[in-house]
């Protein structure tokens, strides 16, 4: 039994001023730790964006399941956004993988960043989806 190598779909390398999209899809994350880390990357030369629904709460998650899946899947469609970092792990990344559009996240192929729960996506977006994801 021989099996053929899954094909990859590498993401376009950042430059410099690119967009950041940054979000939550799992544990939710306070202000003061998110625009830390936006301050980091625009040290870096980055501008980060984020959708404001990012601090929602529900429970101990980043709000609900529907919310987060959307708001991942937007950051991928859009033009300007040229890479994908999750603010923090935790827990709940796992509820996305039912409720995510994986052909539209697929089509516009970008790095994705994340660690901790986070794993449940990247390893979803490698196996599944062919994407090249990175952990940290």
């Amino acid at each position: 039994m021989s099996s053929s190598p899954i094909s990859r779909v590498k993401p376009t390398a950042l430059v410099a001023g690119d967009t950041v999209g940054i979000v939550a899809p799992a544990s939710n994350i306070k202000r003061a730790d998110l625009e830390a880390g936006c301050d980091a990357l625009r040290r870096a030369g980055y501008r980060p964006f984020y959708f404001d629904s990012i601090l929602d709460q529900d429970l101990y998650f980043a709000g609900s399941v529907d919310r987060r899946a959307r708001e991942l899947e937007a950051m991928f469609v859009r033009e300007d956004v040229k890479a994908v970092i999750c603010a923090r792990g935790g827990y709940g990344a796992n509820y996305l993988l039912e409720a995510l559009d994986l052909e539209k996240i697929k089509a516009r192929a970008k790095i994705f960043v994340g660690y901790s729960d986070v794993t449940a996506l990247l390893t979803y977006f490698c196996d599944a989806g062919g994407l090249i994801t990175f952990h940290g």
